[in-house]
């Protein structure tokens, strides 16, 4: 399930943030996050529907014909195709104006998304 990033949500996002290689210490986070509130990127938190745990968090920046795809991560144990599909299918729902897109880091998520979606 989807939900939009609150303040009282910021250690949650820090930590599903710091399972990225380039974001390990803590202040590469908070200004990661700073730095995305700043530029007005969405930042979306997804929790796991059978037991309510966050287990991935993306930020996107919204233009008006696309949706880019800046940071995409989930807790180790929720990596699956399953939970990474299913958290761009909910961004594709909330924007389905916008052709999603990816940075050189998530396209290629992105695209393995398109094709299992064209099936």
């Amino acid at each position: 399930m989807l939900v939009k990033y609150r303040k009282d949500y910021e250690k949650i996002a820090m930590g599903l943030l710091s399972f990225l290689p380039e974001l390990r210490d803590y202040d590469q986070l908070a200004s990661a996050i700073k730095f995305s509130l700043d530029k007005n990127y969405q930042i979306y938190l997804w929790k796991d529907t059978e037991d309510n745990h966050f287990i991935g968090i993306i930020v996107i920046e919204v233009g008006e014909k696309y949706v880019l795809v800046r940071h995409l991560s989930f807790t180790p144990t929720d990596r699956s195709g399953k939970n990474v599909y299913a958290l761009l299918t909910a961004i594709h729902e909330q924007y389905q104006d916008c052709r999603l897109m990816g940075t050189l880091k998530t396209q290629p998520l992105i695209s393995n998304w398109e094709r299992n979606n064209e099936k």
